[in-house]
């Protein structure tokens, strides 16, 4: 999860973008649970995930060699919403998950602090990337074709 080693970087990435960061760090500050609504399809897309396949799909992700970017977990509403490059095609649709892009927002929780709000960062420790859409869809597509049941290997790392 995200620490106190992660959340200035992760959150000077996250409100990069139109109305200039310095602005948004600080709209972030006053934000009611410290909560900001983050425009998506603009730097990112976000895939969101049902909580219990996009556990294991995360796992799987880290054990692999496959790009693994920032995943906000809401535990509230029980998703996971993974960060990828925006503007791709939408083939998250046929698996029955969502692609929040453009016209979209993420209520996200600013990383620097804690907050009383359910949302968590799951956040790589090797800086602040974009997860690979398509490893990302071989392990959603793997996933949920086997269901929720115990956690497996996958026989060879993505990538």
């Amino acid at each position: 999860m995200c620490d106190e080693f992660c959340g200035p970087a992760l959150a000077a990435w996250l409100a990069q973008g139109t109305g200039g960061t310095a602005c948004r760090l600080r709209a972030w500050e006053r934000a009611r649970n410290r909560v900001l609504l983050l425009p998506a399809g603009v730097r990112w897309d976000a895939v969101r995930v049902p909580e219990r396949p996009g556990h294991e799909i995360h796992a799987r992700l880290q054990d692999s060699t496959a790009p693994l970017g920032p995943v906000m977990w809401d535990r509230r509403c029980g998703f996971l919403y993974f960060l990828v490059p925006p503007h791709g095609e939408d083939v998250w649709a046929p698996l029955g998950l969502r692609r929040l892009t453009r016209g979209s927002w993420l209520a996200a929780r600013d990383p620097r602090r804690a907050a009383p709000h359910p949302a968590v960062w799951l956040y790589p420790r090797d800086g602040v990337r974009l997860t690979g859409p398509a490893f990302l869809l071989i392990a959603c597509m793997e996933v949920l074709a086997a269901g929720t049941g115990a956690r497996q290997r996958l026989p060879v790392p993505l990538g």
